[in-house]
């Protein structure tokens, strides 16, 4: 029996503002559209990849924690940030956070205040994009919509989305230039191998799960295909820094169905996860000064949210994903399986 369609959630709403946008087929109140920063976008898919795939969902939430945690303490810990993410941080997160990774998304302004207070635009920016990723994984997971109407419902998400011009990442390829040959690049993962390497896993996975999703259409087979995924992720984990991606994994060669179906999504993320990479590096930089992190990171995002600054081709993106080698990035997300 189909369920009922979920409520809009609005961040920090109030129960009974809650109440009064239901998703149901009449318009929210003006109120909740202005009022409020980020909320869900209103379709019967939301939470259905919670419900379905509950222990990937947690995962992501165990994410969130990892993210954070990682920009505090090399802000606030700048002297001996490598020795803390590299052992005790490090083993916090792969033997308590992600072996029992809370049940919710956390408030990335409890886990890293500092981070937060000094780029709230960045955090903003991340967060709306993870929502992104949140609300595709439950299009694909509904297994009420067929894949027509998934498509559409993808393209519905996308134009949401882009809808925050404050907050959208291009859905132009970006050069690798900005991440990797600015003056504070590679500063982070010249130190943290270890952390690095899991923040790639993370990666990985997030991109994997969209090709289990979509390239197996039996429902029982497709849950069977997600837990093949998150057992290619824990292996990663077991040896660490080699068990992990060498490379920052990228969509189009990770999850090549997903980036053939929906290629202005895999920009996005990829440009998602190269802003990461570059947050790191910047607050890692000894070539940064401290007084200088917040607006050099400001500028960064902004490059990676405007649709001119160091923009490729989709070919040369293909290009370079294919170049780099889907091998070192943890590999192909579901080798030798048929297209959709």
């Amino acid at each position: 029996m189909r369920r009922a369609p979920s409520l809009c959630i609005v961040r920090g709403a109030p129960m009974a503002l809650l109440l009064g946008v239901a998703c149901s087929g009449q318009h929210a109140p003006l109120v909740a559209r202005t009022a409020y920063e980020q909320t869900y976008f209103r379709a019967s898919h939301n939470w259905e990849f919670r419900a379905r795939y509950e222990s990937a969902d947690r995962l992501f939430n165990a994410f969130d924690y990892g993210h954070a945690i990682l920009y505090e303490t090399l802000l606030l810990h700048p002297a001996d940030a490598a020795q803390r993410l590299e052992g005790r941080e490090l083993s916090f997160i792969t033997g308590r956070v992600l072996r029992r990774p809370p049940a919710v998304p956390l408030d990335e302004h409890a886990i890293g205040p500092r981070y937060a207070t000094l780029v709230p635009e960045v955090v903003a920016i991340f967060e709306w994009t993870h929502m992104l990723h949140r609300q595709i994984y439950d299009v694909w997971a509904d297994e009420w919509i067929g894949p027509a109407q998934k498509d559409a419902e993808v393209h519905a998400l996308l134009r949401y989305y882009g809808s925050r011009k404050d907050l959208a990442l291009s859905a132009q390829p970006k050069s690798m230039e900005l991440m990797e040959g600015q003056p504070y690049s590679l500063s982070f993962r010249g130190e943290s191998p270890k952390f690095n390497g899991l923040i790639w896993s993370y990666h990985w996975l997030q991109m994997a799960l969209y090709d289990a999703l979509i390239l197996e259409p039996d429902a029982v087979e497709r849950h069977a295909q997600v837990d093949s995924t998150l057992a290619r992720f824990w292996a990663m984990l077991a040896s660490p820094p080699a068990s992990m991606p060498a490379v920052m994994p990228m969509s189009a060669a990770v999850a090549p169905a997903f980036s053939t179906r929906y290629p202005e999504a895999a920009i996005i993320f990829d440009n998602l996860h190269s802003l990461h990479d570059v947050v790191a590096d910047v607050l890692a930089s000894p070539k940064v000064p401290r007084s200088q992190k917040r607006p050099v990171i400001l500028a960064a995002a902004a490059r990676y949210r405007d649709d001119t600054t160091a923009v490729t081709s989709r070919e040369e993106w293909l290009q370079m994903s294919r170049a780099m080698g889907a091998d070192r990035m943890g590999g192909v997300a579901v080798p030798n399986v048929r297209k959709p």
